[in-house]
């Protein structure tokens, strides 16, 4: 069932029930209101007979019979009954008396309701100027036909107001729903090709505003993941065709004529670091894949951030030789505790050793400084500061994009791209904010500001 129809029948089965209720609520008002007045009436009728000084109290010698039916032949009445329950007058001799029981029953209570055959009747007791006690009925017939007319025009405006509220409800819901059938509208005429479309939000701040804007900003995550997947594929493949053509040319040029063992060696530690190329983007592209497809799963164990350091320098020096690394922990925090950390050992040493190699690679060999800061006594920061020429800074925003690459680097110095991004990935789900900072002299600063709730 659609959400139209549905509200529809919900609202129509809710107005149904109120409007049932006050329709009865009238009709009971109207009924009891219509009974008062007759009582009222009868009252009045009865006070009248008691006051009126042509009454006087004698026993009337009229005959009576019960009726056959239960019907009795007058529409009105007005009896007095005295304290022996002997009637001593009425406006109908042969009408019918009342039960004893009645009598003593309104004598007891001073005032009674009761039915008389077809009629309706008031007794109400009464004192003469001489204290003496007699019973005064008033009955007479109570015409329903109003209220039989009011329940048909009740009955009648109950179904025609159930029809108008159907056909409102309809309508009014499918107003409400109109911008839900908009954005539906909107979103099936999007084409994979052409995500750059976005869901009209009518500038309202309703629910429905608020489910655009997400909806919205869904569609910026889907663009950007796009976009990213087309960079991917045409950086990869772009990085992927220089090495091995570069291996294809050089094995080629090898294999045309026999050459010297020097000349073979030169050749093969050319191809071996091609290889060796290919095999870091492969390894940082993994990294990669594996915290954005189930960050959820990445394990977390107790770590401590300075044999973590010395671990990232060792490997770094293992695979460059040639780059110049030092450690500093002359700020280290007042107790041991500062140190440990719950991450990813794997994923935090790749982060490092890509800002080690960075700092060395892009800072032309010159020295590059890993150092634990705990500035406040037992907050820990790692800073990696490099000698480097800086990073322009109209490229920072730039700086962790998969496959960028500085402009004044590229072409002269050999780079996947994937490094930072890789970094900042890693940093981002550990809760490890990083900064980039200009340092004096020349060089960059980067550092990372571990959260003090994941410190053990």
């Amino acid at each position: 069932m659609q959400i139209r129809s549905r509200l529809t029948l919900l609202y129509l089965a809710i107005a149904a029930f109120i409007l049932a209720l006050v329709l009865v609520a009238v009709w009971l008002v109207f009924k009891k209101d219509t009974e008062e007045n007759f009582y009222k009436n009868l009252r009045s009728q009865a006070q009248l007979a008691a006051n009126n000084p042509q009454f006087t109290p004698e026993k009337t010698t009229a005959m009576w019979s019960a009726p056959e039916t239960d019907t009795l032949p007058y529409l009105e009445n007005v009896s007095v009954y005295n304290d022996a329950y002997e009637r001593v007058f009425s406006l109908y001799p042969e009408a019918v008396p009342v039960s004893v029981k009645v009598l003593q029953d309104i004598q007891t209570k001073g005032e009674v309701r009761f039915s008389h055959y077809n009629l309706q009747a008031l007794g109400m007791t009464y004192s003469s100027n001489n204290q003496q006690q007699f019973v005064v009925i008033a009955e007479g017939y109570c015409d329903d036909a109003a209220l039989w007319n009011l329940s048909r025009i009740l009955l009648a405006g109950y179904f025609l107001g159930l029809g108008l509220m159907a056909g409102g409800g309809w309508y009014f819901s499918g107003k409400a729903l109109q911008p839900v059938s908009n954005i539906v509208g909107e979103v099936e005429a999007m084409q994979p090709t052409d995500l750059s479309r976005r869901v009209d939000t009518g500038g309202k701040q309703d629910e429905l505003g608020r489910l655009a804007e997400t909806f919205n900003r869904l569609l910026d995550r889907v663009e950007k993941a796009f976009q990213m997947q087309r960079m991917f594929l045409s950086n990869v493949s772009h990085e992927m065709r220089n090495p091995l053509q570069a291996l294809r040319s050089q094995l080629e040029v090898t294999l045309q004529r026999p050459r010297e063992v020097e000349q073979y060696r030169q050749a093969l530690a050319s191809v071996l670091d091609d290889v060796n190329y290919m095999h870091d983007m492969e390894e940082k592209l993994l990294l990669l894949a594996r915290i954005y497809n189930d960050p959820a799963g990445i394990v977390m164990e107790p770590l401590r951030l300075d044999e973590l350091l010395w671990q990232s320098k060792s490997q770094v020096q293992k695979q460059h030789p040639q780059y110049k690394i030092s450690l500093d922990f002359e700020q280290l925090p007042e107790t041991d505790d500062a140190l440990n950390f719950v991450g990813n050992e794997v994923l935090l040493r790749s982060a490092l050793i890509n800002l080690m190699e960075n700092g060395a690679k892009y800072g032309g060999g010159q020295l590059v400084t890993a150092r634990l800061n705990a500035a406040d006594g037992s907050h820990v920061n790692i800073e990696i500061l490099d000698r480097g020429p800086g990073i322009p800074e109209a490229e920072l925003p730039l700086l962790f994009e998969p496959f960028y690459r500085l402009e004044r680097h590229r072409g002269n110095i050999k780079g996947t791209g994937i490094g930072l991004s890789l970094v900042k990935n890693v940093l981002d789900v550990h809760g490890i904010r990083l900064e980039v900072v200009h340092r004096e002299g020349g060089g960059s600063i980067f550092r990372l500001l571990f959260p003090t709730k994941t410190a053990a």
